[in-house]
């Protein structure tokens, strides 16, 4: 009999917890929910960057979980702080204690006209909470650049022996051979074998210019800004020795703010253009 009652009481117990367990559950709500997108890049969170002079345009969906809505927030910190926040296409102004016509669906869209005013580094969060105190949110962190300046002037370039009875030397900034008789000032790369040599296809600048090798350099998307910063990080020459097919040389051009950017195409010793005894051509394409 004392069995039968202790097993009676010990079916109850764990009833009763099982009870526990369920209202436990039934506790716990769901949170709204909140989905943000940045329509010019098709972001929905997290890394954007944008051009210098570019605006942000931020949509929204929020949706209530089991409770409703409560409020929007909008948060922005960082260079292109605007003062005070923009009022949302809807007529919103954050932060918006959100009204019984939008506590189940709230949408909405938030322009930012001068969010690329100023080079740096900006962030957007967006918060939805519920009557409960659940919080949803989504964060850009926005870089804005400046305009990269593509080099689409591309010109096939050549030289022959300086020894030979054609051009020797080059003129970058006209997209012209030269002649060893013309002056110095237009010879940014001459070639520097001696008569009888065979062909390498070095050659010197018999003005100011400078060059860099870096054939880590992206010649297909070459920009200016690029080859500044390739040039500032190497080592400068006036002279260039045995290149070779896909070199790339930076060419900072006569002690000025102008740059080329050189790719070897061909180095030929045999090259027998010049019916001479000096024989030899180097061809190169190159961007400005």
């Amino acid at each position: 009999m004392k069995i039968r009652n202790f097993l009676r009481f010990a079916a109850a117990g764990i009833l009763a917890l099982s009870f526990t367990a369920c209202e436990d559950d039934n506790d716990s709500s769901l949170g709204a929910s909140l989905i943000v997108t940045e329509s010019t890049s098709g972001s929905t969170g997290g890394a954007v960057t944008i051009s210098q002079g570019s605006s942000l345009v931020f949509v929204w969906d929020a949706r209530k979980g089991d409770t409703d809505m409560d409020l929007f927030s909008v948060s922005v910190t960082g260079t292109n702080t605007p003062n005070p926040l923009p009022t949302s296409l809807g007529g919103r102004n954050f932060p918006y204690d959100i009204a019984n016509a939008d506590d189940e669906t709230y949408i909405d869209t938030l322009i930012f006209p001068n969010a690329g005013i100023n080079l740096g580094v900006t962030s957007y969060s967006f918060t939805v909470t519920d009557k409960d105190g659940n919080t949803d949110n989504v964060t850009f962190t926005v870089t804005v650049e400046a305009d990269a300046t593509p080099m689409t002037n591309e010109v096939n370039g050549a030289f022959f022996h300086i020894a030979g009875s054609l051009e020797g030397a080059y003129d970058l900034v006209n997209g012209t051979v030269v002649g060893a008789s013309q002056p110095a000032a237009s010879k940014d790369m001459e070639n520097t074998d001696a008569a009888g040599d065979a062909f390498t296809g070095s050659w010197m600048a018999a003005n100011s210019t400078m060059f860099v090798k870096d054939n880590s350099y992206d010649y297909a998307n070459a920009t200016v800004e690029a080859a500044t910063s390739s040039f500032a990080a190497g080592t400068a020459s006036a002279t260039v020795s045995n290149p070779t097919v896909g070199d790339i040389y930076i060419a900072k051009l006569r002690g000025g703010s102008t740059y080329a950017v050189i790719k070897i195409v061909n180095v030929d010793p045999s090259d027998n253009t010049c019916n001479c005894g000096n024989t030899g051509k180097i061809t190169f394409d190159f961007k400005k």
